[in-house]
């Protein structure tokens, strides 16, 4: 009994041991050139960009994987006049024979201060064409309005990019003159997006009317940010297995006669 318990005790400390050994991958190591693989799709190529009132140390917002997709999470948050921004880029391929026909998009926004808002914006281009595919859009706003999850459906695509801005706005405490924000949600990403419309309204509604002048303090606040694709069979490869079916079902029918 007492040697039973002792390898009890010894197998609990290696595991323990093992499991303080495993590091969670971060934005660090993303941005660092490391790729992700989840299911049946692999997250490259990433891009990212802090600036304002978030954290600017990427070895601080974890990634934790989800169904065909991942979660960042960290503290992304602005207050009293404050603006944050996380622009993510990478690029999303399929394993052979499937593709992507959807996205989901989802946070957990907070914001106090009818100024003040929390959103995620992303949009996705074909590669290598860069043809704009689909957005979506996640917002918390302090006057009430929210959308926290977006859900987009599109035609199957085997690889594409994706381009995410995070933001956080809060409304400024008044002392008798204007208090602005610098907006920094125009951002040069280089001669690729020239043509490409990022229509701030449509990205952050709260834009619209964000002046940030002569007001209470507030805050803006997300701890998480989802993003999940939905995987579906390539259409060609949807065609070789009709082929294939009907194929078997003509020889079936050949014995049997």
């Amino acid at each position: 009994m007492r040697i039973g318990k002792a390898a009890m005790g010894v197998a609990v400390a290696l595991a323990m041991g093992l499991a303080g050994g495993v590091q969670a991958t971060t934005l660090a190591d993303l941005n660092g050139g490391q790729s992700l693989t989840v299911g049946s799709l692999t997250f490259s190529d990433f891009t990212i960009t802090v600036t304002g009132s978030l954290d600017p140390n990427l070895a601080d917002y974890k990634v934790l994987t989800l169904s065909d997709g991942f979660r960042i999470v960290g503290a992304i948050s602005a207050f009293n006049g404050q603006q944050g921004d996380m622009l993510v880029s990478y690029d999303v391929s399929a394993a052979p024979g499937t593709a992507v026909d959807d996205l989901r998009l989802a946070f957990n926004g907070a914001a106090v201060g009818a100024h003040s808002g929390a959103t995620v914006s992303e949009d996705l281009f074909g590669i290598p064409s860069g043809d704009f595919i689909a957005s979506a859009n996640v917002f918390q706003t302090g006057s009430g309005l929210s959308q926290k999850v977006d859900s987009v459906t599109f035609a199957p695509q085997t690889s594409f990019s994706v381009e995410k801005d995070i933001l956080v706005k809060a409304s400024g405490t008044s002392t008798g003159g204007d208090h602005d924000v610098e907006d920094n949600d125009d951002h040069e990403k280089g001669d690729k997006d020239k043509d490409r419309d990022h229509d701030k309204d449509r990205h952050h509604p709260f834009g619209k009317d964000f002046d940030l002048k002569s007001f209470g303090g507030g805050f803006a606040t997300i701890s998480f940010v989802d993003q999940q694709f939905s995987v579906v069979p390539e259409p060609g490869s949807l065609v070789l297995l009709s082929g294939g079916l009907m194929g078997l079902l003509a020889l079936g029918r050949t014995r049997k006669s």
